[in-house]
């Protein structure tokens, strides 16, 4: 699998940033795994709408949805050209249901997760589990020829999530407390001393820290989460690109 990372910051962008996406791809496919504020811009640099399997939301705030219906206007225009032959499939949790209403749409399938279930997008298997934020979100899991990615969504420290990410070839792992920055009140979310420790925990072989704070420093949250997980640790930019 590769994957692209379209955006990783919390909460909002920065200028020509995104917030919360990243674009999977394997020999049979391709994925979207959240599509907030700036993402669809961001995925138009490797892909195009009808070539999308299928789009997955770990919840339903707005730094991880604000560009599906941008995205649902794409689809709506490759249809109309006769590029894209079925409706956008789009999983996500059953609640809020105001956020939830919002995802419908005459060009979209909305699908709701349910995490007892697997689904294949793609060609590859992909795993739920419910996480600890402020409303209903999944962790998410691809298995793809044997190989294994893990994105927390946004969460609190979990032990659940050890479990969840064993032996992962990667893990996005959200990061967004850090000591000294105002960016968030630390609800339903981790440091990068958790991520680190669930990393450590999971025997995961790399880690990429995400949803980061605007006013964080990284390279104390990277130094911080790498002493936890023993190996060297990933802050992504609107460039980075991983195959597992």
């Amino acid at each position: 699998m590769r994957v692209n990372i379209l955006g990783y910051w919390g909460g909002y962008p920065t200028a020509g940033g995104a917030t919360a996406g990243y674009l999977i791809t394997t020999d049979e496919g391709q994925i979207l795994l959240d599509c907030g504020s700036g993402v669809t811009s961001k995925l138009f640099y490797y892909t195009q709408v009808e070539n999308i399997s299928g789009v997955i939301l770990s919840h339903l705030h707005y730094d991880h949805m604000a560009d599906i219906g941008i995205l649902q206007y794409a689809a709506a225009g490759a249809i109309r050209r006769g590029v894209m032959k079925q409706k956008l499939d789009i999983y996500a949790p059953d609640q809020p249901k105001e956020m939830l209403n919002e995802l419908y749409s005459p060009h979209s399938n909305v699908r709701i997760i349910d995490p007892s279930q697997t689904i294949r997008l793609a060609g590859a298997e992909i795993e739920f589990a419910p996480v600890r934020h402020t409303i209903a979100c999944y962790a998410v899991k691809i298995s793809y020829k044997g190989k294994v990615l893990v994105y927390s969504g946004d969460t609190a420290y979990c032990e659940s999530l050890i479990d969840f990410a064993k032996d992962a070839d990667m893990f996005l792992c959200e990061a967004t407390i850090c000591e000294g920055s105002t960016h968030t009140t630390g609800a339903g979310h981790m440091d990068s001393l958790h991520a680190g420790m669930i990393a450590k925990k999971a025997n995961v072989k790399k880690l990429v820290l995400t949803h980061l704070p605007h006013d964080g420093n990284f390279e104390l949250m990277k130094k911080v989460a790498s002493e936890a997980y023993g190996n060297p640790v990933y802050i992504p930019n609107v460039h980075s690109s991983f195959v597992i």
